[in-house]
């Protein structure tokens, strides 16, 4: 798959077949998904480490913290203005069992059947330009107060959920559904801060 057509993601289960179809038999490492969504696709880049939070593999130790970082580097490269995403070797080393990764896409395709139901083009201003950097500085306030989550409970399912609206919404362009990822994220963002304060 080219990194062209890696860029016409548009849909939910587009990018969970995309990372389904990642490079790896035995583990799939960050740089196999990187490349199955493509360096320029802020949206799936962010899609991918949120969805990963709300399925069974948020339970790793440490698993938390990883997507943190990367949703750090790709917001804040969103929030610049870059066209294209960088990472350093050591995280796109970073890898995780096939099996593992094979579960959480079953996991999650049936949902993303009815969500790209609900999902498609609309006030896509919201998600472009200003708005879209704006949606960056978002999640770029959620991985930063994921870390101390991690001993709280479910806390940064919360997030991946926060962070997976965001971005859906930059994927399908539709700035409604950014509109409500950031009503959520005011309430992640309250508890994070009340929680480390």
């Amino acid at each position: 798959m080219s990194e062209q057509q890696a860029d016409e993601a548009r849909s939910l289960k587009d990018v969970l077949d995309r990372v389904a179809d990642a490079d790896g038999a035995e583990a799939v490492s960050v740089e196999n998904i990187v490349a199955s969504v493509g360096r320029r696709s802020f949206g799936p880049l962010l899609l991918v480490p949120g969805l990963l939070l709300i399925s069974p593999l948020s339970g790793i130790p440490g698993f938390g913290t990883a997507m943190a970082a990367i949703v750090f580097l790709v917001a804040l490269q969103l929030v610049v203005g870059r066209h294209k995403v960088w990472m350093p070797r050591f995280l796109l080393q970073r890898s995780l069992k096939r099996d593992k990764i094979d579960g959480a896409m079953s996991y999650l395709k049936p949902a993303a059947r009815v969500i790209d139901k609900l999902v498609h083009p609309r006030l896509s201003f919201l998600a472009e330009g200003i708005f879209g950097r704006l949606i960056g500085v978002f999640c770029l306030f959620i991985a930063f107060v994921m870390p101390p989550l991690e001993f709280v409970p479910f806390a940064n399912t919360t997030s991946g959920a926060a962070i997976s609206l965001f971005g859906l919404s930059l994927v399908a362009r539709d700035g409604v559904l950014a509109t409500l990822a950031l009503a959520a994220t005011g309430g992640i963002i309250y508890f994070g801060y009340s929680t480390l304060f």
